[in-house]
């Protein structure tokens, strides 16, 4: 449990280069649209691997508690790319344990 805060802030890292390459998608293609459209293509392909590898690292990133997807809660289902706590075991990304209704959990 020591290296689980510091194996999470890949998972921020991931969230962080998602939200980057979403923001500045339109950006760049409209830039390369009009000052050169030759490049598009590749402005896109640029786009189009980068959204697939972050995507794949969001699918199979293990939680460092239970070794099951931390953003995945079964084999149909996509990633939650937004969740900030790991879909099997609810480990937070800030280390702290689950909430608990009945406070079973709750340190005195």
């Amino acid at each position: 449990m020591t290296d689980s805060p510091s194996r999470l802030k890949v998972a921020r890292f991931l969230r962080g280069v998602l939200i980057t390459l979403m923001a500045a998608l339109v950006p760049c293609v409209l830039l390369a649209a009009f000052f050169a459209r030759y490049y598009l293509v590749y402005v896109m392909a640029v786009f189009v691997v980068g959204l697939l590898l972050v995507r794949l690292g969001f699918q199979f990133f293990p939680c460092p508690r239970c070794g099951k997807p931390y953003f995945r809660s079964s084999t149909w289902a996509g990633p939650n790319m937004f969740t900030k706590r790991c879909m099997n075991c609810q480990l937070a990304e800030s280390g702290d344990e689950p909430p608990s209704i009945t406070g079973t959990n709750k340190v005195e």
